[in-house]
């Protein structure tokens, strides 16, 4: 059909489904320049929006992109049937391809093409990509076809980048050695724009580099992110989001999967030049690295901070522009796009026939859920309006369909579920079981929650796949795997399948009484009966003694749960600590939390317990007075309970040498390293801290009232000698700076016996291989 129309010169009616035209980014640009394309062959388009827009914004785009041509309109999808009556069908978003099985039964003669406009990467298994009835798939570059080819066993594929005739070359060169420029939708997760804030913040606080600029435009879910990271790292001088626009930069990108990357290329054809971070797949590098006018970061941020600071001072001369136009020229610009388009579906296609069965099984595209995804997009605000109201009943009636449903998600051994405090953080156990298993067990694809933008950006620094807690992806993601290492309990509307193993580590050892030994009845009471369904979830306990084993067996029942084993090898949170207590370890967690290195700086670090009645501050002590009676080479750095973070706006602005971070970003374990000694209450920092002998100050300013309602499994001085911290800040900053040699050996050998530099290894033989 396709190569009748070339031959004869004819035109075809095509359709194009995307997902939002009227949004700004790489896709609805491809989109609109596509159209172009045809319709310069006088082609006749029909594009269809899954997004809803109203008579404005058309006339808008219309107007702005010179549409105005009887041979195009633009249409809102509220039937598939709608995208049957045409001849060439491009679908440009992958989650979209599901749809062509029900469009094929319409019109089986139907010729459909697939668009891959996202990173194979993100192209994940519950992604339905219904290639038995897609007839060819378009890729950007050689290497991506080659990987899908790989991947799917799917050989319709031609490789084409996107149309880019809207952007002229311009020949003349744009130097500059100040201003750089982000240009892109704000989603943290797939742009990573979050490192380029943190690569100028260690620049300026390191290089005495004060005259640049970073401006970062656009939209999108993390745009709270980045303010909040250029506010905390006190770059408003220097950081601009959303502000002006400068002719000449240098623009730069830092994702770490693009397929092309749109806001690069506009850039390179206007004569300015970019740095790039070359992408965990090399893909950008490959694309790029012939240019004069671009280099590439590495995501190691003191060598990145060299990179940047060489890069702008180097001129981009006329003889090298002239080279790259040449290149741009030939790479990019097609003398007919849609003409060499429509070729390459063609040669695709008669590659290998793609026929479709009708009696195909429809998976997850059958047609009930199609018109089920319709009607969510149709119904989605008055839907989201009363979702609220209607959960409890739902829940209770549904419950049991529900449930049908998650058992229908299978378990697999190749997938592993972390969970920190609820995703309010990525640390403790849960973190070093992590990266434990990526190291030993590289073939296991590990997952972990998260609540908000600033945990995603830890996790993913970290190496692993965040996921938004109790989302439907947190969902579907905790049911797939089979293993889950967990903190405290995993929430109720996951459940647990029958082939899940359950993994719980808890988050300290206690001192302070819990759950079934609680001094106040009536607390003890409604703890237990929350605690326990949820408890005889676990499979099994990780425990650092015998004593440590014989407190959590009395806390949480354990005997109510007989098949619960506990693995007796320890904590891999000191894991952490007895193999990395090196100056270069204690260098890099400096960096990290206060972005410059100093040996004159001596930190104490204050880390008091949870109370379970709100309070609006963490101490009756006046921490400025206690600052002024320090010594000028000591900081503060206050730590704060995972369910106090809300308290850091007391803490954070009141002192340059007193620090409270965002508690998301926060592993208490990195902070035990660079810390001359702690302050702390009741808190199980004690057991922890200890491994590293250096001094514990105990400041108990509620002892009695703790005592009556909570209580104490032990004295904590019948297993070593602790300060106890005065209550006056003159005589405090003179405990901390006059402390005693100390020795926690004691201690150790009965609580923490079994914390080894080998408690990852064994706990994950007993777990993986049986």
């Amino acid at each position: 059909m396709i190569q009748q129309h070339i031959k004869d010169g004819t035109t075809m009616q095509i359709t194009i489904l995307g997902f939002n035209i009227f949004a700004k980014g790489g896709t609805s640009r491809s989109n609109i320049n596509l159209i172009k394309a045809f319709l310069k062959n006088e082609h006749t388009v029909n594009y269809f929006n899954y997004k809803k827009f109203d008579q404005a914004q058309k006339d808008l785009l219309i107007q702005e992109e010179d549409l105005a041509n009887n041979s195009v309109d633009i249409f809102y999808l509220n039937n598939l049937k709608q995208l049957a009556k045409t001849q060439l069908l491009i679908i440009t978003r992958e989650a979209f391809f599901k749809y062509s099985r029900l469009i094929k039964k319409y019109n089986p003669k139907i010729k459909i093409v697939g668009e891959i406009h996202g990173p194979l990467k993100y192209i994940t298994e519950d992604i339905d990509l219904s290639l038995d009835t897609i007839d060819c798939v378009r890729v950007s570059t050689k290497s991506i076809k080659s990987d899908f080819i790989k991947r799917f066993n799917y050989k319709n594929v031609f490789n084409q980048y996107v149309n880019t005739e809207h952007i002229p070359i311009d020949k003349i060169t744009k130097n500059t050695h100040k201003h750089f420029l982000i240009k892109s939708r704000f989603e943290d997760e797939v742009k990573d724009i979050s490192y380029a804030i943190k690569l100028f913040n260690y620049i300026i606080k390191n290089k005495n580099t004060i005259n640049i600029r970073l401006n970062i435009i656009g939209y999108g879910p993390s745009e709270t992110l980045y303010k909040n990271l250029v506010n905390y790292y006190n770059l408003n001088k220097y950081v601009y989001i959303n502000g002006y626009q400068p002719q000449n930069y240098i623009y730069i990108s830092t994702s770490p999967y693009e397929t092309l990357g749109y806001s690069i290329i506009e850039s390179i054809f206007k004569g300015n030049r970019a740095l790039i971070y070359g992408g965990d797949d090399g893909l950008l590098k490959e694309i790029y690295q012939s240019y004069h006018c671009t280099e590439f970061l590495t995501k190691d941020i003191e060598k990145d901070c060299e990179i940047l600071l060489a890069f702008a001072q180097k001129n981009y001369n006329d003889k090298e522009r002239i080279e790259d136009c040449e290149m741009l020229q030939e790479k990019f610009n097609y003398k007919n796009y849609a003409e060499t388009y429509l070729k390459n579906i063609d040669i695709a296609i008669n590659s290998k026939e793609v026929r479709f069965n009708s009696n195909y099984k429809l998976a997850v595209a059958r047609k009930s859920k199609l018109k089920k995804d319709k009607n969510e997009v149709t119904l989605k605000e008055r839907a989201r309006q009363c979702y609220q109201c209607i959960r409890k009943v739902f829940h209770v009636i549904h419950r049991p369909f529900y449930l049908r449903k998650l058992n229908k998600i299978k378990p697999s051994k190749k997938y592993v579920f972390i969970e920190c405090f609820h995703g309010k953080s990525f640390s403790d156990d849960p973190k070093y079981i992590a990266h434990a298993i990526r190291r030993l067990y590289p073939e296991k694809e590990i997952f972990v929650s998260s609540v908000n933008a600033l945990v995603d950006m830890e996790i993913r620094e970290n190496g692993f796949i965040p996921t938004r807690l109790s989302s439907d992806d947190y969902v579907n993601k905790f049911r797939r795997s089979k293993y889950i290492f967990i903190n405290g309990n995993a929430i109720d509307k996951v459940y647990k399948h029958r082939n899940q193993v359950f993994v719980e580590t808890w988050h300290g050892l206690p001192m302070k009484k819990m759950v079934n030994d609680l001094n106040n009845k009536k607390e003890r009471m409604i703890q237990l009966k929350n605690f326990l369904p949820r408890m005889k979830k676990w499979d099994y306990l990780l425990v650092s003694s015998d004593l440590n084993k014989k407190l959590f067996e009395s806390a949480f029942q354990t005997s109510k749960n007989p098949k619960l084993n506990i693995l007796n090898y320890g904590a891999p949170r000191n894991t952490y600590l007895l193999k990395n207590n090196t100056l270069e370890e204690q260098n890099r967690i400096k960096l990290k939390y206060l972005f410059k290195l100093s040996d004159k700086k001596k930190y104490i670090l204050y880390c008091p317990t949870w109370r379970r009645n709100e309070r609006e501050t963490i101490t009756n002590i006046d921490i400025e007075k206690l600052i002024d009676y320090l010594p000028t080479e000591y900081d503060i750095i206050i730590k704060l309970h995972p369910n106090e973070g809300a308290l850091r706006k007391c803490y954070s602005h009141i002192n340059e040498r007193v620090h409270c971070f965002f508690n998301e970003l926060v592993d208490i374990q990195e902070l035990y390293l660079i810390s001359e000694c702690i302050i702390t209450d009741y808190s199980s920092t004690i057991f922890d801290y200890a491994h590293l002998n250096k001094p514990i100050i105990l400041l108990q300013e509620d002892e009695e009232l703790y005592q009556k309602e909570t209580g104490y499994y032990f004295n904590i001085f019948d297993y070593g000698s602790f300060t106890i911290g005065s209550k006056n800040e003159e005589l405090l900053a003179q405990q901390i700076v006059e402390h005693e040699s100390v020795d926690y050996s004691r201690l150790i050998n009965l609580l923490m016996t079994n914390d080894s530099t080998d408690s990852c290894e064994k706990i994950l033989k007993e777990i993986f291989e049986i």
